[in-house]
């Protein structure tokens, strides 16, 4: 692609000029809604900028069709917009002609549906490198080194002269003797010789390697080269109906050795006045002034990461007016390799965002995803500084097919309670074939067998996303973090088991607080630079002030700055709360700080532990309180409006209730249902100027209150669900499989030219057919730069030829079976020597999943299935096939037997009744007669296992039930007379997929597809028990 270099000019320019006028300031305060009645009436349906927006996956030769197909499913869902995002597999050159007609024809596309479409800025990712374009028209951005790795030698080897740098300790110092080695010859002392090392070259990275973020004009050349092509095609739609751009992980790790870049020394020695080399030992050793050093170094590479990437992509934005989102990876912290501050960074993004993928929960490791209050709270916390209304989180992904619907609210709760308010599910493939499949599932699209009510789920994190986003969360206390304590003692080369007690001993008191409903913020030392002042006793950050200022356990450094501001803050009548008392100042011991300490020892507040009774006091709102609080997992976050205040509860238990009383500014409540979108009355009584009332969450629920200053309510209470007496049905429990049974077949041989490898397992029949090519999966992990992939399909040889097998035993109906094998456009079918041909129209899952019609070919005994191309194209990956239709399976000592249909299915888990791979719905059936239309019923799930369950009142569709208790109120869809009552259990991909050779649940990446050296016996697969265990119950209210 061409670039516009002038018109980049003009932007880089202005982005010079906002570096040079406004160091440290960032976007103004983004305008939000603080008259909570104004928003009531978009409550029930919010409008598409508050709703999902997935990261849209391309990862194929995307085509019109493609988009208007998917675009077309989001929409149905209730998805609001969609981040376009290439990743591995992506067939259509990146920044091409074509790649900017087919964003084109999307952004039209949605225009028509009412979506926005986003910008995703990489191809796949880390953010920077511009799939390889940045390395080949910036050779610089790569090739001029990354890191120093040293060796410590007693005398200098003889290839000396080969090391970058060369450094001889003599007494506390360390000399330069790189440009006179001669005279150190045969000299024994104690030396540093430093190698350059490099980022290396990766199909990841297109063939290229990441590049050096922190070498000037980098990060101006990756804008160049990705958003020239947009603003062509787009224009002034840049900022208006193309709102914004994400950009995911960029960061600043060494490649070996500490992080270095060309001008790291000349910087160094400008901002701290001493030359970085005489001590650069320092940064591995600990010895003389090490803490200094390091804390110096870790500063230095900080300002320069948002220098020369934050700064020039913000102004770039600000310009453009667009918003600027995306993450960097916050869940490293303490560990400071891939960036030294994630606050920090957040400040110059107008819509700041993390990631929190798998669902593993864990709240005592600061580098957990799910359960890792900092990462959350780092977000939020800026927001609320920085006065941006928007916090985005890519979530869900690796969680696995599994994942249920309870999986999804409980996972989104808990970070909406604790500051996101823009859900971006991870990811939605535009196709599964090959190694695509095995892309961190779940899958956001039709493929999944709960898409039909996804609505649902959308529908509530918009109507959240809407309130949470508007008023303000005020919090009057500020908990420095601790991050520039780490720096004192973090090394990029060894593991100092000191940085990572900090962030436990961090973890765990901002997580005490958090469940003692506590409210507060994180501050950023790096932002209150920036942002900080003193006024009228109050510690401002930002567009926040503060009456409460706290050094958690174990911070030890305080930076100049913060120091500065502190002292004023005391002396203005702060209060200034100490788990621990400091004694560096930008990692020196400070005789001014020890001296202040002792001098406002009587002002100043100091606790040795983070006790209940002191919560209770030192700690306590005068805006709401909680009391007699049962379970160990809730969390509230609180929102000031105009008129009234607005509390979130959420429980992330998922088996125990939270359950207490809420005190809380106002005179009436009003309950806000996110599941339906209606409002209603919430019982509570008056206690002079504030409402109490009592909560019940059930595990992983929640609940939205209001209170409001006003005595009257017009709303009415949420009408109970019935809980009385169950009553019979007029007829037995009916159970149908509603789909046909389906087998995958995941075991192979491999033909290469009449050469056979007899039981592969798919995933290493694929590998070998490229490897045997001279290459590895083009289309897995790995990412295309230009046509680089595609141009190698050249082959003139190779016969091919996969084979499958499946065995038929019984007497059955095979009239109806089919097979479904991928991408029938490169792979020629034969079941039993037999030709076959696609089924016109039809597809199965995915549209490049081609149907065969199999039952006339089909016989009792071992059947062959046979793939193959001729000659060898780039684009044959093997992959699993699959068998259809109305059979049961059953284990053999390898894989499985296809046996007679079940003729009567019941309850109890489906794997035990022949339908272990069966993914998608099956139906529970029975009627009631009903005469008494005034009474209430409803339906009460026991025990049964699903992604969630869809109830079907008289052959309609009601409604879902997949929240603890496992209910549904049926009387508005009752009729007199008999009501046939209908419960559809539905399952998850993970039994169809797998992967089938782990137990480990709760993180699904490519690699649990990996290793897989011999095919197991059917019952050794790992299936989820999915089905209605115990008969469901109607129950009237009497």
């Amino acid at each position: 692609m061409k670039t516009n270099l002038q018109s980049f000019r003009t932007v880089l320019v202005f982005a010079i000029a906002t570096l040079c006028c406004c160091v440290g300031k960032a976007s103004s305060e983004q305008p939000r809604e603080r008259q909570f009645e104004k928003l009531k009436a978009a409550f029930k349906n919010p409008s598409k900028e508050f709703r999902s927006a997935p990261l849209w996956v391309w990862n194929t030769k995307v085509t019109n069709a493609d988009i208007d197909r998917m675009l077309g499913e989001l929409k149905s869902q209730g998805f609001g917009g969609a981040f376009v995002h290439p990743r591995p597999g992506l067939i259509t050159e990146y920044l091409s002609d074509d790649w900017f007609k087919l964003y084109k024809y999307s952004v039209e596309a949605g225009k028509k549906l009412g979506m926005d479409i986003w910008i995703y800025d990489e191809n796949s990712y880390p953010s920077g490198f511009a799939g390889g374009h940045v390395n080949e028209q910036m050779p610089e951005s790569y090739n001029q080194g990354q890191g120093l790795d040293y060796t410590k030698v007693e005398t200098l080897p003889d290839n000396a002269k080969d090391y970058f740098l060369c450094l001889k300790k003599e007494g506390s110092t360390f000399k330069d003797i790189t440009a006179s080695l001669d005279g150190y010859k045969n000299t024994k002392g104690e030396y540093y010789l430093y190698k350059k090392t490099y980022y290396g070259r990766s199909d990841w990275h297109g063939g290229y390697s990441y590049v050096d973020l922190l070498h000037p004009g980098v990060t101006e050349k990756f804008l160049d080269i990705t958003m020239t092509g947009y603003e062509k095609t787009f224009g002034k739609e840049l900022g208006t109906v193309i709102k914004g751009v994400f950009t995911d992980e960029p960061n600043i790790s060494s490649p070996g050795g500490i992080r270095w870049t060309p001008d790291l020394f000349d910087v160094f020695q400008k901002r701290w006045g001493y030359d970085l080399k005489s001590v650069l030992p320092l940064l591995v050793e600990t010895t003389d002034n090490w803490q200094q050093v390091r804390h110096n170094y870790t500063e230095t590479l900080t300002q320069l990461f948002i220098d020369r990437w934050s700064k020039p992509y913000h102004a770039y934005c600000e310009k453009k007016n667009m918003k600027w989102t995306g993450h960097y990876w916050e869940h490293g912290w303490p560990d400071m390799s891939h960036g030294g501050d994630n606050m920090a960074m957040y400040a110059w993004h107008q819509m700041p965002a993390i990631d929190m993928l798998f669902n593993q929960y864990n709240e005592g490791h600061p580098m957990a995803q799910f359960g890792n209050i900092r990462s959350v709270k780092e977000l939020s916390s800026v927001a609320n500084q920085m006065g941006y209304t928007r916090t985005l989180s890519e979530t869900y992904g690796g969680g696995g097919w599994n994942e249920t619907f309870e999986d999804f609210k409980r996972l989104g709760d808990w970070e909406y309670v604790l500051g996101v308010n823009f859900m971006n599910q991870h990811l939605s493939h535009m196709t599964i074939v090959g190694a695509r499949k095995y892309d961190y599932p779940p899958v956001f699209t039709s493929i999944s067998p709960w898409w039909s009510s996804y609505k649902t789920q959308n529908d509530y994190f918009a109507r959240l996303s809407l309130i949470l986003s508007q008023g303000d969360q005020l919090n009057d206390i500020l908990i420095i973090e601790p991050t520039t304590t780490a720096w004192l003692t973090y090394s990029y080369v060894k593991g100092q088991v000191r940085t990572m007690d900090i962030g436990i001993a961090f973890q765990n008191f901002i997580t005490k607080l958090e469940k003692s409903q506590v409210e507060y913020d994180l501050g950023s030392e790096n932002i209150i630079k920036d942002q900080g002042s003193v006024k009228k006793g109050r510690f401002i950050v930002g567009k926040r002030g503060y009456k409460k200022v706290v050094l958690p356990p174990i911070t030890e450094n305080l930076n100049s700055k913060t120091f500065q501001l502190l002292k004023k803050f005391v002396k203005s009548g702060g209060e200034l709360i100490l788990f621990s008392t400091p004694t560096f100042i930008d990692g020196k011991e400070s005789a001014e700080l020890a001296q202040f300490m002792k001098d406002n020892a009587g002002q100043i507040k100091t606790y040795s532990e983070l006790s209940e009774p002191l919560i209770q006091t030192v700690f306590a709102s005068p805006e709401i309180s909680f009391k007699q609080v049962t379970g160990n997992h809730l969390y509230h976050h609180r929102r000031t409006y105009k008129d009234g205040e607005l509390v979130f509860l959420v429980n992330s238990s998922l088996t125990e209730s939270a359950t207490g009383r809420i005190s809380i500014k106002g005179k009436t409540l009003m309950e806000l249902d996110a599941m339906s979108g209606t409002i209603y009355a919430y019982p509570c009584k008056t206690d002079g100027n504030h409402v109490e009332t009592e909560f019940n969450l059930p595990p992983a629920g929640s609940l939205i209150l209001f209170s409001s200053p006003s005595s009257t309510n017009t709303y009415k209470v949420k009408p109970e669900i019935a809980n009385g007496q169950i009553i019979k049905s007029v007829t037995p429990l009916e159970v149908k499989r509603l789909k046909d049974n389906a087998l995958s077949i995941d075991f192979c041989d491999l033909i290469i030219d009449g050469k056979a490898e007899k039981q592969l397992y798919t995933v290493e029949a694929c590998n070998k057919l490229y490897q045997h090519y001279g290459m590895n999966d083009p289309w897995n992990s790995a990412v295309q730069f230009k046509q680089q992939i595609v141009e190698k399909d050249t082959f003139r040889t190779g016969d091919i030829k996969v084979l499958y097998n499946f065995t038929v035993a019984g007497n059955m109906d095979k009239s109806k079976m089919r097979l479904v094998a991928e991408q029938p456009d490169i792979w020629k079918v034969k079941v039993n020597g037999k030709a076959l041909s696609t089924l016109k129209g039809e597809y199965w899952l995915d549209s490049r999943f081609g149907v065969y019609s199999i039952g006339d070919v089909t016989k009792n005994g071992v059947n062959t299935i046979e793939l193959s191309v001729r000659p060898m194209s780039i684009y044959a990956e093997i992959a699993p096939v699959y068998i259809l239709g109305d059979f049961s399976l059953e284990p053999a000592p390898m894989g499985w037997i296809i046996k007679e249909p079940v003729k009567t299915f019941k309850t109890g888990s489906w794997k035990e009744q022949g339908q272990p791979y069966y993914s998608w719905d099956m139906g529970y059936s029975k009627t009631y007669h009903i005469d008494d239309l005034s009474d209430r019923y409803a339906i009460q799930l026991n025990k049964w296992n699903g992604t969630l369950a869809e109830v079907y009142v008289n052959d309609q569709k009601a409604g879902i039930i997949a929240y603890k208790p496992y209910n549904f109120d049926l009387t508005p869809y009752i009729k007199k007379g008999d009501n046939k009552i209908e419960v559809r259990v539905i399952g998850s991909l993970r039994n169809l997929m797998g992967p089938h050779y782990t137990t480990e649940v709760g993180i699904t990446g490519p690699w649990h597809w990996n290793g897989v050296q011999k095919q197991a016996p059917g019952n050794e697969y790992y299936f989820m028990d999915y089905g209605l265990m115990e008969d469901f119950d109607v129950i009237t209210s009497k």
